[in-house]
């Protein structure tokens, strides 16, 4: 995990590849059709089944932007690109990868899924592909093939940022490992352009930042205190938000989701969310992980950056038991922002956040280590 901390610019450099690598396969033939390349993060509700049992036995899941722990697994994954093939045709990757570690208890899971969407109409589209889930715990792994379907709606929601209404299904083979089940989804997404030249500069308002939203993940490591050797060490593509705490972990890392807003010359405001709520058999599990600071930039694109957290548990059984609770906590962080492609920018931070004890919820005190690597997309 320590090669990670370390390694922060190296992910920058990948993230900018990244982007150049998925413009090489757009031509410029597609680009005149019904498609532009985007990528874009999305969530919402999805019921997981397990195939044929005829039972009661549904989990109903809901995450904003995208519930990624384990559930990732089974629902959809949250982080999508647009990458136009023909015309009316454009091929979508997506994709969620989480693990963590305490100590010799591991699990890693990982959806990635591979479609077509066909524009029926400027604004309606279809899409059909297949899906592949990726388990590994207690030194063994198993991969699962699977198949998904869509239709969905597409519309402009700022000059520079899309947003998508869909409904999707997908059925998913069972292995030794991992049995059949069905997944039914109704999720939004918000994308912005790749390709193109980057944005103007802000020149004539003299500002450091503009508005904009945007994710992150990366890597974590959850120290807590007075709790002696399980510490969580966790890597997730995008962050793992609150899909932890709505199980019953209690490591309570940064919010995925993030908006930017100016304020004055050189300082903004960035508050942080992410909600999910994970219900079955009559048991449900809550988490909203809440972040409000200040963004200063210091010098170039490095910035600092200082505030607050608020984290909401509310769980019916389980670890939690029948109780609810709010933990808050401190946050500090150095960051550097560049440019990837298109509208696209990124940044690459080292975040440290601090949360207290709450007596209500058997949650330790904890410190929690992050390199977070971020992508955004522009407000207007």
């Amino acid at each position: 995990m320590s090669n990670t901390e370390t390694g922060g610019f190296t992910v920058r450099r990948f993230t900018v590849i990244l982007g150049l690598a998925l413009l090489a396969v757009t031509s410029a033939q597609a680009q005149r059709g019904s498609w532009q390349s985007e990528i874009g993060v999305q969530g919402g509700y999805a019921r997981v089944k397990p195939a044929g049992t005829g039972a009661n036995d549904y989990i109903d899941v809901f995450g904003v932007p995208g519930t990624n722990y384990v559930f990732g697994l089974l629902s959809y994954g949250s982080l999508y690109a647009i990458l136009p093939w023909r015309d009316k045709i454009a091929v979508e990757p997506s994709f969620v990868a989480t693990q963590a570690q305490s100590g010799v208890n591991g699990l890693s899971t990982a959806r990635v899924g591979l479609r077509l969407d066909y524009a029926l109409t400027p604004k309606i589209y279809a899409a059909a592909g297949g899906v592949l889930v990726y388990l590994e715990q207690g030194g063994t792994h198993q991969t699962a093939l699977g198949v998904q379907a869509a239709l969905g709606y597409r519309m402009r929601l700022t000059d520079r940022l899309n947003g998508r209404v869909e409904a999707s299904v997908a059925f998913t083979k069972n292995t030794d490992q991992i049995s059949a089940f069905d997944d039914y989804a109704l999720l939004f997404g918000v994308s912005s352009r790749l390709g193109g030249a980057a944005p103007a500069r802000r020149a004539a308002t003299n500002q450091a930042w503009s508005p904009m939203i945007g994710l992150q993940g990366g890597y974590t490591r959850t120290h807590f205190v007075g709790a002696g050797g399980s510490d969580l060490t966790a890597i997730s593509v995008p962050g793992f938000g609150s899909s932890l705490t709505s199980i019953g972990t209690a490591s309570m890392v940064p919010p995925t989701l993030f908006a930017v807003f100016p304020m004055g010359r050189k300082a903004a405001i960035e508050p942080g969310l992410n909600i999910d709520r994970i219900q079955s058999g009559g048991a449900t599990g809550f988490s909203a992980n809440l972040s409000a600071r200040v963004d200063y930039a210091v010098s170039g694109n490095w910035y600092a950056a200082a505030g607050g957290n608020l984290n909401y548990i509310k769980a019916t059984t389980g670890t939690y038991g029948k109780e609810s609770g709010t933990v808050v906590g401190l946050n500090l962080a150095w960051g550097l922002r560049y440019h990837v492609s298109g509208d696209l920018g990124g940044r690459v931070e080292l975040n440290y956040t601090m949360y207290g004890k709450n007596k209500d919820l058997p949650v330790p005190p904890q410190n929690i280590t992050s390199v977070l690597v971020g992508l955004t997309m522009p407000l207007k």
